[in-house]
């Protein structure tokens, strides 16, 4: 696929459309992550400075990506400033940004699991987005499993399977959320299984990023949001230590 293609194919879709569900999801989003943070024990400040390190930091991994993806997305990122986003540099930025931020300004109490529940309901919600604006489309497939996304090729509408499956991990981390399981793991169990999940669905994905090794770029980003979860997982996890067997008499 050639950069004109793939612009074609962009100019087909309906940016105020996506752009009306990319709110909507940003505020449903948000409203969670802020209703989740009440708990936190910190100062004004520091709580804008927390959401603030999110927000600037991962609109910056969103975009930078692309400039390093090679093939048509590194080329369309030169022609057009809107260029392409990721959500996966977008994560990982994020989180880089808030541990940052709380080094430098010595928060010592645990933030992330109020970024949980919201970053992955905004995430579900915003892929409906993508199908609006025609992006992130999937590989040719059957008539009656295609979509056209304007130029006359049927392709897989990967983005509603991956809203789907992203909307369950929601409802999982939800219960996870009501029952106060995994506590300060909950967004690192966001990342391990959403970074699988796009993992698998880039297979399904019209490649049009580079890659090594046989893995597109964006397959790759997803291995390191899925190591990155699970490496925190594992760190945030207690130790159990074995109980004492007994004095003997």
């Amino acid at each position: 696929m050639t950069a004109e293609a793939f612009a074609h194919i962009l100019e087909n879709g309906s940016p105020r459309l996506a752009a009306g569900i990319v709110l909507a999801a940003a505020v449903a989003g948000g409203w969670l992550t802020r209703r989740d943070a009440r708990a936190w024990p910190l100062s004004r400040g520091q709580r804008a400075g927390v959401f603030a390190s999110v927000l600037l930091a991962g609109l910056a991994g969103c975009a930078l990506p692309a400039f390093f993806a090679g093939d048509v997305i590194g080329k369309y990122a030169l022609l057009e400033w809107r260029g392409p986003k990721t959500i996966l540099g977008g994560l990982l930025g994020g989180f880089a940004g808030a541990a940052v931020f709380k080094a430098l300004a010595g928060i010592a109490f645990d933030t992330s699991d109020a970024f949980s529940r919201g970053t992955c309901l905004m995430l579900a919600v915003g892929r409906l987005g993508c199908a609006a604006r025609h992006c992130c489309f999937g590989v040719e497939a059957p008539a009656w499993a295609g979509w056209d996304f304007g130029d006359g090729v049927q392709r897989l509408p990967v983005q509603f399977v991956e809203a789907a499956a992203v909307f369950a991990l929601f409802l999982f981390i939800h219960h996870l959320h009501s029952n106060g399981l995994a506590r300060n793991r909950r967004l690192f169990v966001f990342f391990l299984g959403y970074g699988l999940i796009r993992f698998t669905l880039e297979f399904l994905r019209e490649q049009y990023a580079g890659g090594w090794l046989g893995l597109g770029f964006y397959q790759w980003l997803a291995l390191v949001a899925a190591a990155v979860g699970a490496f925190q997982i594992v760190k945030r996890t207690p130790r159990v230590t074995p109980a004492c067997a007994g004095t003997a008499a």
